[in-house]
């Protein structure tokens, strides 16, 4: 049991083993000690070394390699009866801590029956031997290290499984000013690179005097459960001189990507994968407040609910998709959850309980954001993955959150990022709401377009005709912005700009066209004539005119035309079904690189650093003339 100021290198003297010998019973112990936890320490025995030792016992460990391999793609491994983590590791030729590495929860848990793991797949094995020859996991006392550039004293030593003062203690002639090329003496520990101890993109980080959780995460960006699953020896606390692992910033690890949304594929030209395919649906439709033996008070409870009206089209939606995929080969079995409400915790769990979610390819809802995100850690130990159909928000915690919806600062991007491509020679003027909730954008503007004009928004938010004349130009196009949520500005504005549009080129753009567009008083002739540009995460058709499969087939089954909910929940879960049809599982089909595209939405997955997949493929849309909608992009 591990005692106050107890250190991996005490320990491995106390009782006279080496340090890399306790990291290799004790993969958890690289990520630092806790008082009070139990380490393995080895079978004793009295078997010779070739080593003179004396009458001391020595410890036989089995030493495994450390390849430091990157794996160039995953499979997934659905644990049987009876089989253990060795057996599947050799079934697959890796190690038992390559599979550990990308199934975190194996470093304090066991395997279970149905556990879904992920299996790395390798192009190479690395030589089993050091720079030197020497075989890698060779045991001595002491060997010299030369101190190579970025080298810190805390890296050397968290590194040989010692403190900076044991490390000190080793070498009382140690140059203080730690100059490369210096050579120290270090326990024998470990022979892999320092980077190849943590996983790529992480990185170790020294806990400061008077450094709190609270700063740590905000500097960071990262919640607290996030740096505690990492790092779970710091839920009693950060100590200064403590060394935890953090994320590097702006570093991507081997499995994260983000591909430019690039060329259409079609997925239902690979179909190869026609294995049934298990998907769970979980949406609020409140049946217990339902009175299905009155009819008029159905159909009152339908119209006062919108949550339900939202569930019943977006499932219809689904349905449609199921029986679409059917034609292609690919069968489904569908299991749908009632959520009834926001928040409900009580009542998820329940469901949870109940039913066979290891067993599932794919979870689709709930729709509000904390009954998902309380799905998607229900179901992070056995690798389901959980898409999130409305949400805005992404996950910063969760590896098996699928965020299907771009969020909003990917939507200002996207529209930015277009404007920006063709803004020489353009007079840019930037109109934006007075008020903090709308000061970031428009410092995100300004920064982005350096010389742009600002327009002078009066107290109430108006703008007077004579502060536009200044900033409009009768020689140049006039791109302007305007960004708000206010209908008596935007009401305000609007006829201003199209005034100045007989004299002057002006084309309007906005990066959230939001309800207060669509209100009464905002005139859909004049977005026309100036050319509205807006991102969206839809196409926004009617789709009632289109001549699709889907809307044929909608049609004679509900009698109606799909609204936009129904055309989401088809999108989303074909797009779903069709990526299980061309991959083993959806992590690996969301790898894919290009775009899918369906009835009015598209998908291009990416995956942060920290955190799930999040959609970034999303639309621009102009108001062309004769109040047509166009998409640009």
């Amino acid at each position: 049991m591990v005692e106050e100021g107890d250190t991996v290198y005490s320990i491995s003297k106390k009782y006279g083993i080496t340090p890399e010998e306790i990291y290799k019973l004790n993969p958890e112990a690289r990520d630092g000690i806790n008082i009070d936890q139990i380490l393995k320490v080895g079978i004793v025995s009295t078997e010779k070394t070739g080593i003179d030792t004396g009458d001391k016992t020595t410890v036989s460990v089995p030493v495994t390699e450390e390849t430091g391999r990157t794996p160039v793609s995953f499979r997934t491994h659905k644990v049987k009866k009876k089989e253990t983590l060795t057996g599947i590791a050799k079934a697959y030729s890796v190690t038992i801590d390559e599979i550990k590495k990308h199934n975190k929860r194996l470093y304090s848990e066991g395997i279970r029956k149905k556990d879904k793991l992920r299996i790395p797949v390798y192009e190479s094995v690395a030589a089993g031997t050091d720079e030197g020859g020497t075989p890698v996991g060779t045991v001595s006392q002491v060997t010299t290290y030369v101190v190579k550039p970025k080298d810190t004293k805390f890296g050397i030593a968290r590194k040989h499984g010692i403190t900076i003062e044991e490390l000190e203690q080793l070498n009382p002639e140690m140059d203080p000013d730690f100059p490369i090329g210096m050579e120290i003496k270090v326990p024998t520990s470990v022979f892999v690179e320092y980077g190849d101890v943590l996983e790529e993109g992480f990185e170790l980080y020294k806990i400061q005097p008077k450094e709190t959780m609270f700063s740590l995460v905000r500097r960071l960006d990262i919640s607290s459960d996030s740096l505690m699953k990492m790092n779970p020896y710091i839920k009693d606390g950060l100590k200064a001189g403590m060394v935890i692992t953090i994320p590097k910033q702006n570093i991507k690890d081997s499995l994260s990507f983000d591909y430019a949304e690039g060329k259409t594929i079609n997925l239902e030209r690979k179909l190869f994968n026609f294995k049934q395919k298990k998907i769970g649906v979980m949406l609020p439709f409140s049946l217990e407040s339902i009175d299905i033996n009155t009819r008029s008070k159905t159909e009152e409870y339908l119209k006062r609910k919108q949550s339900l009206r939202v569930a019943l089209d977006f499932y219809s939606g689904i349905l449609i998709a199921v029986d679409s995929a059917k034609t292609r080969g690919i069968s489904t079995e569908l299991s749908v959850f009632d959520t009834e409400k926001d928040n409900n915790v009580k009542g998820i769990k329940e469901i949870m309980v109940e039913a066979n979610f290891d067993e599932m390819d794919a979870v689709i809802g709930p729709l509000y954001q904390s009954n998902v995100e309380l799905v998607t850690a229900e179901l992070k130990k056995y690798d389901v993955p959980v898409f999130s159909p409305a949400s805005k928000k992404e996950s910063k915690l969760y590896g098996n959150f699928f965020q299907t919806r771009p969020s909003k600062e990917l939507l200002e991007d996207k529209l930015i990022s277009y404007v920006e491509k063709d803004s020489t020679d353009k007079n840019i003027i930037i109109i934006v709401q007075r008020g903090t909730k709308h000061e970031a954008l428009k410092n995100k503007l300004i920064a982005k377009f350096p010389n742009a004009k600002i327009a002078k928004i009066q107290k109430g938010n108006y703008l007077y005709e004579v502060d536009l004349a200044r900033i409009l130009d009768a020689k140049k196009p006039n791109w302007v912005f305007l960004e708000s949520n206010d209908v008596a500005m935007i009401s305000n504005v609007i006829p201003l700009l199209n005034a100045k549009a007989e004299s002057h080129k002006v084309t309007l753009f906005t990066t959230e066209k939001n309800k207060a567009f669509d209100n009464d008083n905002i005139k859909n002739e004049q977005l026309s004539k100036m050319h509205l540009h807006y991102p969206s995460i839809d196409k926004e058709y009617d789709v009632e005119e289109m001549k699709l499969p889907f809307v044929e087939r909608y049609k004679k089954k509900y009698g109606v035309a799909p609204n936009k909910f129904a055309v989401r929940g088809f999108d989303i879960a074909y797009d779903i079904l069709m990526r299980l049809g061309t991959a083993d599982d959806l992590y690996h089909a969301a790898t894919f690189e290009g775009t899918t595209e369906y009835v009015e939405n598209k998908f291009n997955y990416a995956k942060k650093l920290l955190g799930g997949y999040y959609n970034k493929a999303s639309y621009i849309i102009k108001f062309d003339d004769d109040l047509k909608l166009t998409v640009v992009e």
